[in-house]
């Protein structure tokens, strides 16, 4: 029974080598084929990996291309054999790993989807790297030397676990003493080992694959060699390598259950906008005749949240919005966003967090969070401890690196801490978060479009003579709101006609639901899982697209149109400029606008061509023209109409004050100078309502102003009640 044992034991091991012999071969015919090693030695060390297609592989042999699915560590290592003797046959002292991509569809997997029937095999995942660790080097095959006495015979012992270090048990008898462990003592010399470029990296499966509420799982991966170090958190990649098990351990024991890994030999970035979509040839088809309807802006307006009554105006910027403009690269090296901000301000009960719901699920990378939920580190990275090391710090990405070409929807925006909100100017303008925590110096991407909402600070918004202009009455520092392209003043405002079509619609709206208890009970359909309609009525009866197609006309302008403004749209929006700069000078001189009024800012250029390139990309077409500029200031001028009325101001919104209010400021403080320059006396009360009347101004606000401006201690009364001198 041994000997048969034995003798079978003998014929495995042949077989097996005779296999990775057919291996080698093939790869070697492969290899003189298809790759210059020559350019591969020219770039050494750069490149120290060849980075072979799998479509290659397969057109030379299918049957052999097969084999990397089953025992991918065996056929990486004949071709990477091979690789190295035929650089050695052309005298090229060089030693290249070998890297596969472009694994076929059936060998995708989801990080949920991963069994133990996938453990050995070659797969490629679809995910979101949300952790990184730092770089460190690895022992791949280590150098232990005998430090027994005068014995320094050195052995080589190749390392196949990464979180242990497998020592040797005795000296080489043939080279050194022969002692046995635990007599035997061995010292590692690092100069001698094979060391590598390791970092363990962390996938999570993207958010828009998920269903209902389900936590998105994760998966551990160790990436080594020279592209260790090139991936950062919020990169969406594919990555190709193979899988393999280590045992947890509790305490100092092993566990029966295994913690699943991969060994990742290649990576391919999947950044493109709305790259998850797939659009299959009928659905390219009923796109296009979408895109010839004259009525397609109303179509898809009336297809952002159809169960919202009203809001036109504001459903017609985020569709802008949710195709975007087009983001381009400056011979300087500077970068032009593409992407639009918008910001919701409103009362309570507007539908502003409906909104921003389902606009981040609309969009196939949208993110949502809550101001009140969210710290800085929540929104750009945070830094955590490794679990996979020995406790040193790694990144973990936020919301809004993780909606990088995407949407990230911040409800309660105002909510946030000071410190939290600054976090994100970086992200709104430049797109880019530069991160400097716990030694580790990085710059993730966010390329994203940010839709905000918030309340005003006293439950409802006041009337601006009243409470100041809007802007002020919402907790933000004045230089965010510059960020935004857009700023929505959604005010409930009781007016009799209109609630009536609000309630009977809220109530229609409720009415015709399914019940969500039935839906469990499975006595009835989930009408979101109900994908195959291409459109359906709302609640006037009116065609509104599905979700899935809505997502799917998106996807398709994002992917094949990249609108340029032609001469007529440019020359617009210039005379556009030009003629509300020209309003300034006009404006200055009116007692009650003051001298410091800017109506419009060059911010406004770049927010009005982003809109134009949007509303070409609605109708699918790769030139903004005169009517796309029209549509862009249409909506422009009316949120700066809703937010200030005719007599818009820049410097308003940057000071957090209204142009007669700087006015009577600059006023008082000067006649209290004045005053007192001419008497050195302090100024009375009486005197300097004696010239405020004479400029137009009311007595009670120079009043209380004064009062203000004491407790602001800008002025104080040195001589009692009812003197004045500036501080």
């Amino acid at each position: 029974m041994y000997l048969n044992n034995y003798s079978l034991l003998i014929l495995s091991l042949r077989s097996d080598y005779m296999h990775a012999n057919e291996i080698e071969a093939r790869w070697m015919t492969f290899l003189e084929e298809n790759i210059d090693v020559g350019t591969l030695a020219l770039n050494w060390p750069d490149q120290r990996s060849l980075v072979v297609s799998f479509r290659e592989l397969y057109n030379f042999d299918s049957d052999f291309a097969k084999i990397l699915f089953t025992t991918p560590s065996l056929f990486l290592r004949c071709g990477e054999k091979g690789l190295k003797k035929l650089c050695k046959e052309k005298n090229y002292n060089i030693s290249p790993l070998i890297r596969i991509k472009d694994l076929p569809p059936d060998q995708r997997r989801a990080v949920r989807d991963i069994r133990q029937n996938d453990v050995g095999k070659m797969l490629a995942v679809d995910a979101i790297v949300v952790k990184i660790s730092s770089v460190r080097p690895r022992v791949v095959e280590a150098a232990f030397q005998c430090a027994n006495g005068n014995c320094e015979s050195i052995q080589m012992i190749y390392q196949s676990n990464e979180q242990e270090l497998i020592e040797p048990i005795e000296c080489n008898p043939n080279t050194g003493c022969g002692a046995r462990a635990p007599q035997a003592r061995f010292e590692i010399i690092p100069s001698q080992s094979v060391l590598e470029n390791t970092q363990f990296i962390e996938l999570q499966e993207p958010p828009e694959k998920l269903r209902g509420g389900v936590q998105p799982e994760r998966l551990q991966c160790l990436v080594e060699g020279e592209i260790a170090g090139q991936i950062l958190p919020g990169d969406r990649i594919v990555a190709n390598g193979e899988l393999f098990v280590r045992s947890k351990k509790k305490g100092n024991k092993k566990s029966t259950i295994f913690e699943i890994f991969l060994r990742v030999n290649s990576y391919e970035q999947r950044n493109t906008p709305f790259e998850d979509v797939k659009i299959s040839s009928e659905d390219e088809t009923h796109i296009k005749e979408l895109s010839f309807r004259e009525e397609i802006y109303d179509l898809l307006t009336r297809s952002i949240a159809p169960s919202i009554f009203g809001h036109d105006y504001v459903k017609e910027s985020l569709l802008l919005q949710l195709f975007g403009g087009v983001a381009r690269r400056n011979p300087d090296g500077t970068r032009q966003r593409g992407d639009m901000h918008i910001l919701l301000m409103g009362d309570p009960g507007t539908a502003k967090s409906q909104m921003l719901h389902y606009m981040s699920e609309l969009s196939p990378r949208g993110q949502y969070t809550s101001g009140r939920s969210a710290s800085a580190a929540g929104l750009t990275a945070a830094a955590v401890a490794d679990s996979t090391g020995d406790g040193r710090w790694t990144l973990e990405a936020g919301a809004l690196p993780l909606a990088d070409t995407g949407l990230a929807a911040i409800d309660e925006f105002d909510k946030m801490g000071d410190s939290d909100r600054s976090s994100i100017h970086e992200a709104m303008e430049q797109q880019t978060i530069s991160i400097s925590k716990a030694g580790i110096n990085a710059k993730l991407r966010t390329r994203c479009s940010i839709l905000a909402a918030s309340n005003p600070k006293g439950g409802r918004f006041l009337d601006p003579d009243d409470g100041g202009p809007y802007t002020r009455q919402v907790n933000l520092p004045p230089p965010l709101f510059s960020r935004f392209d857009v700023i929505w003043l959604m005010a409930d405002t009781p007016e009799a006609e209109h609630d009536r079509h609000i309630a009977s619609h809220i109530l229609l709206n409720r009415q015709s639901g399914v019940n969500e208890h039935a839906i469990e009970q499975g006595n009835a359909a989930d009408p979101m899982l109900n994908l195959s309609k291409e459109s359906t009525l709302d609640y006037e009866g009116k065609e509104v697209l599905s979700r899935e197609m809505f997502r799917k006309y998106v996807a398709y302008a994002k992917r094949n149109h990249h609108p340029v403004l032609d001469d007529d749209a440019r020359k617009r929006i210039i005379d556009y400029y030009t003629e509300m700069r020209g309003k300034v000078s006009e404006s200055a001189d009116k007692l009650e606008r003051g001298k410091d009024v800017i109506t419009i800012t060059a911010r406004a250029l770049e927010a009005l061509s982003r809109m134009a390139e949007a509303s070409a990309k609605v109708r699918l077409s790769d030139v903004a023209e005169y009517e796309d500029v029209t549509r862009a200031l249409r909506l422009f001028e009316l949120w700066r109409y809703q937010l200030m009325g005719d007599d818009y101001d820049e410097t308003a919104i940057q000071s957090g004050k209204s142009a007669s209010s700087r006015n009577l400021q600059q006023r008082v403080i000067k006649i209290i100078d004045e005053i007192f320059e001419g008497t050195r006396t302090h100024a009375t009360t009486a005197q300097i309502l004696e010239y405020t009347r004479k400029e137009g101004f009311d007595d009670e606000r120079v009043v209380n102003y004064l009062e203000q401006q004491k407790q602001a201690g800008m002025l104080f009364s040195p001589g009692g009640y009812g003197t004045w001198q500036s501080a």
